[in-house]
């Protein structure tokens, strides 16, 4: 390239472009002005420039209204090409979910599992299906890794006091106890909270704020499974005289009812349902598409 090129170059103003294109479009300087937010005379001031630039006056009054000169027509297409091309260049560039192959780990209690979680993959294999999604269990020790930014998301509140991590509160849900069809527990619904003591409790891996919750009632059963995996809780419940608490939206997603009956526990405070992420997780695009599609289903699935 030739140094007067170079210089021409170094002489162009990209302001000047943008208000060229919108002269050029609007032909008016008063509609002009108000799109490029700028007053008149800064616009008729960068219009004498364009002028001086191209060595044309490039719009001409003709009666009441501006005209474009030969130039004038000749330049729109590719100012309004280079405009968008400049656009795109220093725009945030779309990205393909198809494209992307990322692995994402999602810390979750059993309890989020049938339900929640169910839901997320099916979104993933859809929209992402080169994506893996690795489940962590809930510990104090993933817990600190999503502090530390080496798991991606946790489906649940987090203990208080911690930082390295944004949140999204939900909502909050109601309990209730699930165990065997026949168990006599159900015959006495009106002293529920007196007989809860004389059964065996199975507990399920998950958030130890929401056990502390459940313990507020349960306190005194006796553990017959702790922090156990719900396949191996609902089966020990279905042949045994123990029960389980937990989320009323869990315990409705059990969908055998043959073999499970439940009830509802309103003296249990609503329990917290909230979504956490490392810092700094949603500024990748991809990230944030994920975490704004778990949000939104955890919203219809707590909230309708």
């Amino acid at each position: 390239m030739r140094n007067s090129e170079f210089s021409k170059i170094r002489a162009l103003d990209l302001n000047l472009l943008k208000t060229l294109l919108v002269l050029l479009d609007q032909k008016h300087i008063s509609k002009s002005s108000e799109l490029l937010f700028i007053t008149q005379p800064a616009v008729s001031k960068q219009l004498s420039k364009l002028r001086e630039m191209f060595d044309d006056p490039l719009l001409v009054r003709v009666g009441n209204q501006l005209v474009l000169t030969q130039k004038a027509i000749q330049l729109y297409p590719k100012v309004e090409l280079l405009c968008n091309q400049f656009k795109s260049l220093v725009g945030s560039e779309e990205f393909d979910l198809s494209e992307v192959t990322q692995n994402v780990t999602i810390m979750l209690s059993d309890y989020a599992s049938p339900h929640w979680m169910a839901q997320v993959i099916k979104k993933v294999s859809t929209h992402a299906p080169n994506v893996t999604v690795t489940c962590k269990s809930w510990s104090y020790e993933n817990i600190k890794k999503l502090t530390l930014g080496e798991i991606n998301f946790a489906l649940g509140s987090l203990p208080e006091g911690l930082s390295g991590f944004e949140t999204h509160e939900i909502g909050e849900v109601s309990s209730s106890l699930v165990a065997r069809r026949e168990h006599a527990i159900f015959s006495n619904a009106d002293q529920l909270e007196q007989s809860l003591s004389s059964f065996p409790i199975v507990k399920i891996r998950g958030s130890h704020r929401y056990q502390s919750i459940y313990d507020e009632l349960i306190g005194e059963s006796p553990v017959l499974l702790d922090e156990t995996t719900l396949w191996l809780a609902l089966e020990t419940v279905k042949s045994t005289d123990a029960y389980l608490v937990g989320p009323s939206k869990f315990i409705e997603s059990i969908d055998d009812k043959n073999c499970y009956n439940s009830i509802p526990l309103p003296m249990l405070k609503p329990i917290p349902i909230s979504m956490c992420w490392s810092i700094g997780l949603s500024e990748d695009p991809f990230y944030n598409w994920m975490k704004e599609m778990m949000i939104e289903i955890g919203n219809r699935i707590v909230n309708e």
